[in-house]
Parts: C-alpha cells; structure tokens; sequence
C-alpha cells in the first residue's frame, strides 16, 4: 500500500487552505473535503468485497475529484486545489470505467489506492493524499491498511474555532439549517478530544509520522509549516504565496465586531480546554466578563436547537449515528 498524506483534526480550522497549499508541491497530489470513509461506512463498505461496492466507491472517488478540481475562470482558488484539465478528467473517467469492469474484487482501500495512485501519476506527483478533519476518529482503520501513513493534525486557537463555527452556518445559506450542529459544549469538548487523540498518537507512534499544524502559523509563518510538513512527508515546495488563493470563511475577519461570543461560552471553552491549551502552548485566555442572564438565555436556546438538530440526525441518519457514538467512545476515553 501507498504512504499517504491526511489531514486531520477540526472543521473552521484552515485545512480547506493548507490542502490548497499542500497541492502546490511538486510531489503530493491531495483532496481536499474528501470525506472517503463516512462513504464507505454510509454502504457498509468496510465489509464488503463485492464490485457493486467497488463500483460506488470509485463513482465517488471520482465525483469528488471533479468537484475539486479547479473551474477555468475562478477569482477565489481557496476551496479548489485540483489542477485536472476536461482531458484529464476524461482520462480520470476511462480509468473508473476500466477499473469497474476488471471482474477482480477489490476492498475499500485497495480501491483507495488504486483509483488516487492513476490521479497522482496523471498529475505529474508520486505521493497521493487527502483532507478530511473527522477522519482523526479513524485513524485506527486507516492504520490497519496504511500503516506508513502520514498525518497532519490541524488546530487553531479553542476560541477562534468556536467563534468561526457558531457563525458559518447562519451566514452560508446553503448550510443555513445546520446551525444546529454548534453548540460551545460541544466544539470545546471536539477541540479537547482531537488534541488528546493527537498526543496520544504521537506518543504512541513518533513524531516521524504525526505532526500538529497550528492554523495561526500557517497564516504567520507559512514557511516553518511547510519545512515541517516536509519533513514529514518528504514534500518540496517551491514560493508559495497563501495570499493569491483568495479567502475561504475560516480566514475573513470579524464583519465590525458583529461576530462575538458570549460570557458563558468564552468561560465554557476556557474551562474545557484549559489542559490542552497548555499542552499545545496555546496563550492562556483573557478572562471574560461575568455571564448575564442574556448569556444563560442564549446558551438555552442554543441548547434546544443542538439537541433538535442531533436528535434528528441521530435518528435519521446511520452515519451520524456512528459518528457520534465513536465521539463518545474517544471522548469518555480521554
């Protein structure tokens, strides 16, 4: 099997970004948003052998190959880092085709490996990989499969993520009725448990396999963060310059201080991540001013929606309810 690039860690933390910058090497082929294994469980495909599953898993594959690779006129490149040309695509295209046909039954990473191994080599770039933030809760699986894997764990600051998070879905209308999914509780308690899923890896396995990005120097010090990933990964880089590719939300800035937390959910976060923080030598956070009945209204409100929204998930969705079970599972073992 390959040794892939993954990144991993937290949604609204710039992985859209560095996946953008990755794809500039001059040896790594990545996609980003690619989200391969929730697929996978969402048919059973860690089970199965069989070609009507080979075929799905390809289809997809090659869909989210499409949909990032980058339009002819595009003023905001942020999102969409795959550099494929119609002819290539249509290569792409034969290749599945071909591949689907082959009456050899494959499982789901061999058909991983097979179908990015073509696109890399069809790039010009030996080493393939791909972001997906959740995908730090199946480390284990991929593991099992790709065991020189390499990975990327991106963070930024506890309060940061939290602020970006509880104003994407209102302010993106397509994700609109999402907004559910934030809930301070909850973002703080994601944020805790993938950096302890981080440290726990890293003593487990070396830091010659995981290294941890902040999303703050990517932005600051964007050549220290490549020469790590590097030296992780064995990339090579040539200038790069972040700011040509346009801003995605996680980079805007606050619209006129409208963009704030409250009280309670500044304390909430404070109090969750304390540990963490200081494991990653994250700055100590100012104190916030005592909670108002506002903040508590607020908070309820919130709770309500979170809850509406995770329990129609939890009920509708099998995925979700996998994902949510294996949170617990990593978070009740932290």
């Amino acid at each position: 099997m390959a040794s892939p690039l993954i990144l991993v860690g937290l949604p609204r933390s710039g992985s859209t970004l560095l996946s953008r910058v990755i794809n500039e090497s001059l040896n790594c082929f990545l996609i980003n948003d690619f989200y391969y294994l929730q697929y996978v469980e969402s048919i059973d495909g860690y089970r199965r052998r069989d070609n009507d599953a080979k075929a799905q898993l390809v289809d997809f594959v090659v869909k989210q190959i499409r949909n990032r690779t980058r339009p002819a006129a595009l003023e905001d490149e942020v999102w969409f880092g795959l550099p494929f040309s119609e002819v290539q695509l249509q290569a792409i295209n034969e290749f599945a085709e071909r591949y689907k046909a082959e009456p050899v039954q494959k499982d789901w990473a061999q058909v991983l490996d097979d179908v990015m191994t073509f696109c890399a080599e069809l790039s010009g770039k030996p080493i393939w990989g791909y972001n997906t933030p959740q995908d730090y809760l199946n480390i284990d699986a991929i593991l099992e499969k790709f065991p020189s894997a390499k990975f990327v764990f991106l963070l930024r600051s506890p309060l940061k993520h939290l602020l970006s998070y509880k104003y994407y879905w209102p302010v993106i209308p397509k994700f609109r009725n999402e907004r559910g999914r934030y809930h301070p509780v909850v973002q703080s308690l994601a944020w805790k448990t993938c950096v302890n899923t981080y440290l726990d890896l890293k003593q487990r396995y070396g830091s010659d396999r995981f290294t941890l990005v902040k999303f703050e120097e990517l932005l600051s010090n964007t050549d220290h963060v490549l020469t790590a990933i590097s030296q992780l990964a064995g990339l090579a880089f040539p200038t790069v310059d972040i700011s040509k590719f346009g801003h995605n939300s996680s980079m805007k800035k606050d619209d006129q201080g409208v963009k704030v937390l409250t009280s309670l959910e500044e304390t909430i976060c404070r109090w969750l991540t304390k540990k963490e923080r200081m494991a990653l030598s994250y700055e100590s956070l100012p104190a916030s001013k005592k909670a108002s009945i506002q903040d508590v209204g607020d908070l309820m409100i919130t709770t309500g929606r979170n809850a509406a929204f995770y329990l129609s998930q939890f009920i509708s969705s099998k995925d979700v309810r996998k994902r949510v079970l294996r949170f617990a599972k990593t978070l009740s073992s932290a």
